[in-house]
């Protein structure tokens, strides 16, 4: 068999942490969406087929990944707001039909023998609608489906348990551990190639996986309570404390306090602060004593503004959703269910606006629009250092981010 995960047109509900990324790069647990099926299926051959607006970035950064790649097997076409279980795939792996696959009464994916190739290429203006083609619907299964930031967050901890079992190496420490550091349930501790814990370090994994990869420093008297994922490269400064259902992205530093907060990629938290049931997108810097608030002050369920549309969550506890290259001040206060645009800088003072749009500059009379030139030459500044290189291609769909704004 093979596959096909795309959008479906729902991208909006995740605010600016699509901006410039398509949903299935989005993380859920310790892997970004497309992962889960990419890492269960390794033989599959797996093509990407994003909005029409990021088919370029992609087809630059991913080169070979696009439909030209399939052949005339069986066909998976899946939504990237799909959460892949070894369920689902063995599901369809034992369908005898084509069909639909439904969550409710939407559409999310399909199977389909024939001309893979040729059916993505005729389906309408570069997105892949399924629910055009001529097929009955299968219902049999429960399909998993997200379609907000705070239901990412909120699926990490199980999705963290179901990833560590896809993940080379669960249960072992092959990175170096000091004699000081305590281990509790170290069964359900995996330290990877070339990363160092230091003396004084907590690792509790009784609530579940603690998953630390490749050349992870964790620096001392740091605490660690499962189920967490701490992606390749990363930092944990001294004495932070990070709790369940966090997953940090590869090459971040983390200080501070966080909680049930998901981290793309390339990001920084290194100081003091609180980071809670929070969503940040990939190369955003939290200046010291930043703080979220996860909890209204009357305990009723958190509103959240997404594409101007107010969503009661139904949730309790949701913190912030804060956009790629966005840079806070210290001492900034995000409010509860917050909504932090990219390229943003954050003026600290009284509590910014809950709902900031992207390109907005803090300035002490208010926020103005930031200059776009200004914005490129920073993310340029600001990824070099970590040695990745702003390619045409995303500098082109930043400033058509820009002029959608």
């Amino acid at each position: 068999m093979q596959a096909v995960i795309y959008e479906d047109g729902f991208e909006g509900g995740f605010g600016p942490a699509t901006l410039l990324r398509p949903t299935f790069d989005l993380r859920c647990g310790a892997l970004l969406m497309r992962e889960k099926l990419e890492l269960r299926r390794p033989d599959w051959t797996v093509a990407l087929v994003p909005r029409p607006g990021l088919a370029k970035l992609l087809g630059d950064e991913r080169p070979g990944r696009g439909v030209a790649g399939l052949g005339e097997d069986k066909t998976l076409f899946l939504s990237g707001c799909v959460l892949v279980d070894d369920g689902l795939l063995d599901f369809v792996e034992g369908l005898e039909h084509d069909c639909l696959l439904t969550e409710g009464q939407t559409v999310v994916g399909a199977l389909v023998s024939g001309d893979a190739v040729k059916l993505a290429h005729g389906l309408a203006e570069g997105r892949v609608y399924p629910q055009s083609l001529d097929l009955p619907r299968e219902r049999a299964y429960p399909l998993r489906v997200v379609r907000r930031h705070w239901e990412l967050v909120d699926s990490t901890p199980e999705e963290l348990t179901r990833d560590a079992g896809l993940m080379a190496g669960r249960g072992k420490v092959a990175g170096e551990v000091h004699e000081s550091a305590v281990m509790v349930s170290p069964e359900l501790v995996s330290i990877g190639p070339g990363s160092t814990v230091a003396p004084g370090v907590v690792i509790e994994a009784g609530r579940g996986d603690v998953l630390v990869g490749a050349d992870v420093a964790i620096m001392a008297n740091a605490y660690i309570e499962g189920p967490v994922y701490i992606g390749d490269g990363s930092l944990v400064r001294a004495g932070a404390r990070i709790y369940g259902g966090t997953s940090i992205g590869p090459v971040c530093k983390v200080g501070g306090e966080v909680s049930a907060s998901v981290i793309q990629s390339h990001s920084n938290k290194q100081h003091d602060g609180f980071l809670g049931h929070s969503f940040v997108g990939s190369w955003v810097n939290l200046g010291a004593a930043t703080d979220t608030s996860d909890l209204r002050n009357d305990y009723r369920p958190v509103r959240v503004t997404i594409g101007g549309e107010e969503v009661d969550t139904g949730r309790l506890s949701v913190g912030s959703l804060i956009g790629d290259h966005t840079k806070t001040a210290i001492g900034t206060k995000l409010n509860t269910g917050s909504v932090i645009g990219a390229f943003c800088s954050v003026f600290p003072g009284r509590f910014p606006p809950k709902n900031l749009p992207s390109f907005s500059w803090g300035t002490p009379d208010g926020f103005v629009r930031y200059d776009v030139q200004r914005a490129v030459d920073t993310a340029r500044a600001v990824m070099v250092r970590r040695g990745v290189e702003l390619s045409p291609a995303r500098e082109a769909a930043i400033r058509a981010a820009y002029e959608r704004a």
